[in-house]
């Protein structure tokens, strides 16, 4: 069975946003006798559309909402014509019929609305990914998620059930919600008490049982998808040793490709010193011989 923390039961609880027919839209006749939530998605239905609520049981109307809890709600084409949003100390409940403050433990509340419910007074402690500021809705009941080790706690299992694009396919995802004091704790389901989390690297068959609240489908405890890759202090001194030793191995190539030019070169010009040192005696000879006939030339007409 797979759970999932707050931010992916919010995309669960969108996915009953598609394929609803609309309600009755503002000002026509509704009840909230008709108020229910989806077989499937477990979304809050009304007898109104998404942008009203009705106002009453007996012979109401669809009234525009008041609150919104999204800061981009569904079903509003004029973002000027949104509702407010709520202040601290209050939440806007599921139809929008206005901001109400929060309720104390014990309270009815509505299905996975854990920021209905008010923070414990060591909500610091309690508070993580997995409830409200150390509270939770759990089971329609505000609690608190203060169970520590051996003391009984409450399991809340709910199925989500979405229809694929065939329209006769279906996708599940069984979400399992309790009252311990998480992440140090997740209740036991045969022994409904609360026991520690497991550790990186041990079996587990869900989510909450994992102090990292994710389990691999390998069936062990692993990191999440969003956390930071570790790296090892083996793996940062041998990136180290790699880049000086490639950085010292471009420079002792660079200086010996140079010194091999340079060699090349310092050939080159002696060459070319040794040719005219040649051509210049060649020249030289040649004008000493012509000088020596020419005294010849000289002497035999004497």
């Amino acid at each position: 069975m797979a759970t999932y923390p707050g931010n992916a039961r919010a995309l669960l609880f969108l996915l009953g946003l598609i394929g609803h027919t609309r309600g009755t839209s503002l000002g026509g006749p509704c009840s909230t006798d008709n108020d229910r939530l989806d077989s499937a998605s477990h979304k809050f239905l009304s007898d109104c559309d998404e942008t009203t609520f009705c106002s009453g049981a007996v012979n109401a109307t669809c009234r525009p909402r008041l609150c919104r809890r999204d800061e981009f709600p569904f079903g509003f084409a004029n973002v000027t014509a949104l509702p407010t949003l709520c202040q601290n100390g209050t939440y806007c409940p599921d139809e929008g019929s206005g901001c109400k403050p929060l309720l104390p433990a014990g309270s009815p509340c509505q299905m996975d609305r854990d920021d209905q419910c008010a923070p414990p007074p060591d909500w610091q402690v309690l508070a993580s990914n997995q409830n409200f500021n150390g509270s939770l809705c759990l089971r329609s009941t505000c609690a608190y998620a203060n169970m520590t080790l051996g003391q009984p706690c409450a399991i809340d299992n709910v199925t989500y059930v979405d229809v694929g694009p065939g329209g006769s396919e279906q996708f599940s995802n069984s979400v399992a919600r309790h009252n311990c004091a998480t992440p140090r704790f997740y209740c036991d389901g045969a022994m409904r008490a609360c026991v520690p989390t497991k550790s990186l690297g041990s079996s587990c068959s869900a989510d909450q049982e994992c102090q990292s609240f994710n389990c691999a489908p390998i069936g062990v405890c692993a990191d999440p998808p969003e956390s930071p890759a570790r790296v090892g202090v083996w793996q940062i001194v041998l990136t180290g040793l790699s880049v000086v030793i490639a950085m010292m191995a471009t420079v002792v190539m660079l200086t010996l490709v140079h010194k091999r030019l340079r060699l090349q070169r310092y050939r080159e010009i002696r060459e070319y010193y040794e040719e005219q040192m040649n051509l210049r005696k060649s020249l030289a000879a040649l004008h000493a011989a012509a000088a020596d006939r020419c005294v010849d030339e000289k002497r035999r007409h004497d």
